[in-house]
């Protein structure tokens, strides 16, 4: 029989861990969406594409690999995507049209689905364990209570994290831009040139606001739950 402060220890610590990640994936599928696209482009001044995308260029083709990332269709979706000639760069004059992406950014985007599919199918996983864990000890009170801390400990470490993160950006943007590409992408398969279409459509810049507005996110929602599990720890309870 487990004893029960090594698995009140074990949740703990499984909790803890858990509440950064989850936080995390649920801020970035709300921002991989076409309506966070469509704020960043009509926010004044984010930057134009000088090689010639119109906002309503970029609001028409910008939610297209956002779709491919979460459609379930192989990369032949957009490989078979086409520009007019007028919005084409560095292509033979007079050419009717162009692919939209190049064969290195489609290798760059299978690459980047394969990542964002993992991870949000862990989220789900994860998720879906704690909810068993939670209903399964729900009459356990020494159980509940390490659920507790630990959820809290993970609000903690989600905010310390941020802290680090906030502090390693101020310093040098470009090089946390560097070092989040490194860990997922191998080397030179994720810079491109400015008239690319990846890079037109989605600029350094709309990196830097989902940085900030996912930072915002997991902000908000962990305070949020320190919140509830005061209120939740404060109500008076039931004497039996």
């Amino acid at each position: 029989m487990t004893d029960p402060r090594i698995l009140g220890f074990i949740i703990r610590f499984y909790f803890a861990l858990i509440v950064p990640f989850l936080l995390a994936s649920a801020g970035m599928r709300l921002l991989l969406s076409e309506q966070f696209l469509q704020l960043a482009y009509q926010r004044p001044g984010f930057p134009s594409d000088i090689y010639g995308f119109t906002m309503a260029d970029r609001l028409q083709y910008g939610p297209l690999a956002i779709d491919y990332l979460f459609n379930g269709e192989p990369i032949d979706y957009l490989a078979a995507l086409r520009l007019p000639g007028d919005k084409c760069w560095n292509t033979e004059a007079g050419a009717a049209d162009c692919a939209l992406f190049s064969d290195r950014e489609l290798r760059h985007m299978g690459d980047v689905k394969q990542i964002t599919t993992r991870i949000f199918a862990l989220a789900v996983a994860v998720l879906l364990l704690s909810v068993m864990i939670a209903i399964a000890n729900r009459y356990n009170a020494r159980l509940q209570s390490d659920i507790r801390a630990g959820l809290r400990r993970g609000c903690l470490l989600a905010l310390l994290s941020l802290l680090c993160l906030a502090v390693l950006s101020t310093a040098s943007w470009d090089r946390a831009f560097d070092i989040f590409h490194e860990l997922f992408f191998a080397e030179g398969t994720w810079r491109f040139p400015y008239s690319n279409s990846l890079i037109r459509l989605y600029p350094e810049q709309l990196f830097t606001e989902a940085a900030f507005a996912l930072a915002m996110f997991i902000f908000l929602f962990a305070g949020l739950i320190l919140v509830l599990l005061a209120i939740f720890e404060r109500r008076p309870r039931r004497r039996i």
